[in-house]
């Protein structure tokens, strides 16, 4: 009987150093319509920033992606943010052309202290693939200007200063970003992509817009090389179709 609860004492010591592992670099984000509401209203100042900051990524893992595209009638994702605990919180859901919401898939949150080491791989990549599709192609950006973007989000971070003008449109807070499933589909073709990684970065004019990222068992960017003329180089989606303005699928805006 004492064997017994010393093992079921070892077991319970074991599984709290495996959640706290886990937690250290990972954890959830499930977004509620509460935290949908939430974001709306949060106050984008210094504790948010300091929060923000320690993001490195959200990760959305391939099988349950996998899922949510072959889900009848799925033909877009939308990224959907919420709010809790000063930090950005988002979810992915599929729908068909009307917006008409079928499947969702909560993210983890990845906050590492070697970021910069993973994203390193971007730098030295200065080309992008060629795409046997023009959807796939017009959402392809170059892997250095991703991480130029990402490192503008992280320095407005520090600043603290226009936090909400570069998260909104017209004085109205980003609520989702749409991308067409199709785009998804592609980058799960790779059999060493564990999850996709959805990193936030600042486009050309400023605003905050989403890059995603194939990332391996390991969560770091994948290495992809190329034969013949093609460089090496990593793929990077660009998610950069924000509500407002646009308020649905591009069929039924």
């Amino acid at each position: 009987m004492k064997r017994t609860s010393l093992l079921g004492v070892a077991l319970i010591a074991l599984l709290m150093f495996s959640c706290q592992k886990e937690n250290s670099q990972e954890s959830s984000s499930a977004v509620s319509k509460v935290e949908q509401e939430n974001w709306q209203t949060a106050k984008l100042d210094a504790k948010f920033a300091a929060s923000q900051k320690q993001v490195t990524a959200y990760l959305f893992p391939t099988d349950a992606m996998s899922k949510l595209v072959e889900t009848p009638n799925v033909e877009y994702v939308q990224f959907v943010l919420g709010y809790s605990d000063n930090t950005l919180q988002i979810k992915v859901i599929g729908v068909d052309k009307t917006g008409k919401e079928f499947a969702s898939v909560d993210s983890k949150i990845l906050s590492e202290t070697s970021d910069t080491d993973k994203l390193s791989a971007l730098k030295v990549s200065t080309s992008k693939t060629s795409k046997g599709s023009t959807l796939l192609n017009n959402h392809l950006i170059f892997p250095n200007v991703a991480l130029d973007g990402i490192n503008a989000w992280q320095k407005k971070l520090s600043t603290v200063s226009n936090l909400d003008e570069v998260l909104s449109y017209e004085g109205a807070r980003f609520k989702h970003y749409t991308l067409e499933a199709a785009i998804i589909a592609d980058m799960l073709q790779n059999k060493n992509t564990a999850n996709i990684g959805l990193f936030l970065g600042l486009n050309p004019v400023g605003k905050v817009t989403t890059f995603l990222i194939g990332l391996n068992k390991n969560n770091s960017i994948k290495e992809v090389s190329f034969t013949g003329k093609e460089a090496s180089s990593n793929e990077v989606y660009d998610g950069a179709r924000p509500s407002p303005p646009f308020v649905a699928p591009p069929e039924t805006e």
